[in-house]
């Protein structure tokens, strides 16, 4: 699966969020589709995720991504009977303070059902389910299709050399002076190669 622009994976679902910039979450004119952004590494290997209690609710529960996120989880409830589609966000590094994106990608097989929201919070609780199968089946992250693009740092081995390595190359020897030959690989002496 290809990672696309917060914009672009929104609009694979016919949502619209207020801010493609700054959005969690967005909704469909009609008000019968709502998408909303997911930390993949937030889900357990059950497919659940619950942010009640969260360590650093105090950082984003005043933030207008939360507030719209709030709304469009609302309307989940009110009119897709609790369901939402998901846009799977991957942090480059877990170790960083904040996550900064590796990338985003539209879940396109499975939905997410939510549990519990609380509205006042933004904290909630929901679980991966098969809106195809009878009775909106559970599902694992394991049993999804599409596997997210893994995100690959640079490897010090590609990255461009720094400028003392561009000026060192192999040297040669003229075998009549027995002096260091120029790049051109003619001696400046004998002129010979």
């Amino acid at each position: 699966m290809k990672t696309t622009t917060l914009a672009e994976a929104f609009a694979f679902f016919g949502t619209y969020p207020d801010n493609p910039r700054w959005s969690w979450s967005a909704v469909s004119p009609d008000l019968k589709t709502v998408a909303v952004t997911i930390w993949e590494n937030e889900v357990g290997v059950d497919g659940s995720i619950d942010v009640f209690g969260s360590p650093d609710l105090a950082d984003w529960t005043s933030k207008p991504g939360n507030r719209e996120r709030i709304r469009n989880l609302k309307i989940a409830r009110e009119n897709c009977g609790g369901l939402f589609h998901v846009i799977w966000v991957t942090a480059r590094d877990l170790n960083e303070t904040p996550w900064t994106i590796a990338g985003r990608y539209p879940e396109d097989h499975f939905m997410m059902k939510l549990l519990e929201l609380d509205e006042v919070t933004g904290e909630f609780s929901a679980v991966l389910v098969d809106p195809a199968s009878e009775d909106q089946e559970r599902r694992t992250m394991a049993d999804r299709p599409a596997k997210p693009p893994v995100y690959s740092p640079p490897n010090p081995s590609t990255r461009r050399r720094t400028s003392q390595q561009e000026t060192q190359r192999a040297t040669a020897t003229c075998q009549t002076c027995c002096i260091e030959l120029p790049a051109t690989g003619i001696c400046d002496t004998c002129g010979q190669t």
